[in-house]
């Protein structure tokens, strides 16, 4: 029996950090970064080159997901058959914003790793989730109004909460997106070797050059990465973070 073929993934939420990671791993050597990847996400967009999406997107078949599986499979299948040849291992980045996020309520999440589900029975998957302390990733997504569903603050480290476990469940290396800021390169070997990736200190050259989509925070205009300026809290978000038994998790299993 022939062994299934490696396929890698990254996975964040949004204002993380996530687009100035991927940025780092799309610049080390022979790396193909396939950006919000998402097996169920369609959206309506000017899209000239792929007229199924546009079809699918204005039917009722965009709420037929075994379908959407198949399709986003096929692909993937096709683009990995394209990296081997070029000599390219590809990093798909995940949309988990949608599995965790978009769901009205936490019980109402029904998938907590479509990318994964969708393609472990055919690929060999290495996996790692970054994290940011969810004060600061809580508050620029609440800024940004990206979060719209998400009622709370405890709501949201809940749902973090979630998607911790799954990640680790699926055996995912987990790093801080604190640690990757004070001392990338250490950060980002242990990411290339998570990731069976060929890591060179020459990202640091050209990691800003590599386009992202969803590419609309920090990761927009730093050419070099450094410790974050602490954000400035109020009060009232002090005392609800304070008051969040689910923060208070995050806090020790992060040392946040």
């Amino acid at each position: 029996m022939s062994q299934k073929p490696i396929i890698r993934t990254i996975h964040h939420l949004s204002c993380s950090g996530g687009s100035v990671v991927s940025k780092c791993i799309g610049a080390m050597p022979n790396t193909q970064i396939i950006s919000e990847a998402h097996p169920y996400h369609l959206r309506y967009d000017f899209i000239p080159f792929d007229p199924l999406q546009t079809f699918l997107v204005q039917t009722s078949l965009k709420n037929n997901f075994k379908l959407l599986e198949k399709i986003f499979l096929r692909r993937l299948i096709t683009a990995h058959g394209f990296a081997q040849e070029l000599n390219l291992k590809i990093v798909l980045r995940d949309h988990t914003h949608s599995d965790y996020l978009y769901a009205v309520s936490i019980d109402n999440i029904r998938n907590r790793a479509s990318l994964l589900a969708v393609i472990q029975n055919h690929f060999q998957v290495q996996s790692v989730l970054t994290v940011r302390d969810p004060m600061n990733s809580y508050s620029s997504a609440r800024k940004q109004n990206l979060i719209r569903n998400v009622i709370s603050f405890e709501d949201y480290c809940s749902r973090f909460l979630l998607m911790i476990d799954t990640y680790k469940q699926a055996g995912a290396a987990i790093f801080r997106y604190e640690d990757f800021c004070d001392d990338p390169d250490t950060t980002l070997q242990a990411i290339c070797a998570a990731l069976d990736l060929t890591y060179s200190d020459q990202y640091a050259k050209t990691f800003y050059k590599i386009p992202m989509t969803g590419d609309s925070g920090r990761a927009a205009r730093i050419k070099e990465i450094k410790p974050l300026k602490p954000r400035q809290m109020t009060d009232a978000f002090l005392n609800e973070a304070a008051a969040s038994p689910a923060y208070q998790k995050i806090r020790q299993l992060f040392a946040y």
